[in-house]
């Protein structure tokens, strides 16, 4: 089945936040991808996620809602919260609105605070972007205004630090501390690839579970197995291999991976259903056609409440399609 990029954009959301909930990965992460200069300000030993579920549903669409407060120590050593978002961008024109999104959010923030009697709380944005093409958005707010360089210390500016996966190097000797967090280094690898079906980097992937002794956690795994079957152009029999090669048992994972994609497509056709074909059933009322759609339910493995609450027929009547059914199908 060809994924939506709407449905791309929701493997992607759901991927990243799995990741960014937790406190380790979200620290590993700031340590490798913030300006030296401002690590040596913070006090990472404090760290928190903060909710988020409060935004708005217009912010929610622009943004992976990942927003971490940690510490900044002061020239007097006070010590005042700083709020750090991630805003992940699959998008691949990497458009700039992204700072009107951003500019709405320290607004939304900064208004909260105004409100409390509280000064407002600095913001520090940071941008992951692993698209399939050149992130070229501008750094800087007012780099987007065209106006002469006299006019632009007058006007609203703000710039974002940048993780783009497209140059990074998994491979580079410098992620060596990184490669300590194997969820994290795991995941950033895989959303650099997510665009380019790099087979060899996910082969690698799994020689690193291999070596980290990483393959007890079958859930973990399964987990990163999702990711990859939905983002890369490899036939489940491939995978297997792979995994084989690599010392892990493809033949105990792969079947667990397929049975929880049948579970989850069921899950999908049954909403989709209740939500588009259910109502216009119940309000025809056709008996032919409440039958012919309980024999379609039947056989996608629905079961006889939900056929009877979609269809109008009675248990003992569907019951008796049931064995009509099993009975054509042998």
């Amino acid at each position: 089945m060809i994924k939506t990029n709407s449905e791309i954009q929701q493997i992607h959301d759901k991927f990243f936040h799995k990741i960014f909930d937790s406190l380790e990965n979200a620290r590993d992460f700031l340590e490798k991808v913030l300006p030296n200069y401002l690590k040596e300000r913070l006090n990472l030993t404090y760290i928190e996620v903060v909710d988020t579920k409060y935004v708005s549903n217009e912010f929610k669409k622009g943004f992976s809602d990942i927003v971490v407060k940690t510490k900044l120590a002061t020239k007097e050593d006070e010590k005042i919260p700083v709020d750090l978002y991630f805003l992940t961008e699959h998008k691949s024109d990497g458009s700039v609105k992204l700072f009107i999104q951003i500019l709405k959010y320290m607004v939304f923030e900064w208004e909260k605070d105004y409100n409390a009697g509280k000064k407002p709380r600095p913001i520090i944005p940071v941008v992951f972007y692993h698209g399939a093409e050149k992130w070229d958005v501008p750094k800087e707010f007012a780099k987007q205004f065209d106006v002469d360089e006299e006019i632009k210390p007058y006007l609203l500016n703000f710039q974002y630090i940048l993780f783009d996966t497209s140059p990074w190097n998994f491979r580079d000797k410098s992620n060596q501390e990184l490669k300590e967090n194997v969820f994290l280094y795991t995941a950033m690898v895989l959303m650099k690839v997510a665009y380019t079906n790099d087979i060899e980097a996910i082969r690698e992937i799994f020689r690193y579970w291999h070596e980290k002794g990483s393959t007890e956690d079958k859930d973990v795994i399964l987990f990163f197995m999702r990711y990859i079957s939905q983002t890369q152009e490899i036939k489940p029999d491939r995978l297997k291999e792979m995994l084989d090669k690599s010392k892990i048992d493809g033949g105990e994972l792969m079947p667990t991976l397929a049975q929880q994609f049948r579970e989850e497509y069921r899950e999908e056709y049954r909403k989709e259903f209740m939500e588009t074909i259910g109502p216009q059933l119940r309000e025809e009322g056709k008996r032919n056609n409440a039958v012919e759609n309980a024999k379609k339910m039947l056989n996608k493995g629905f079961d006889i409440d939900t056929i009877m609450e979609i269809t109008g027929l009675g248990e003992g009547e569907i019951k008796k399609l049931s064995l009509s059914t099993t009975s054509t199908t042998h």
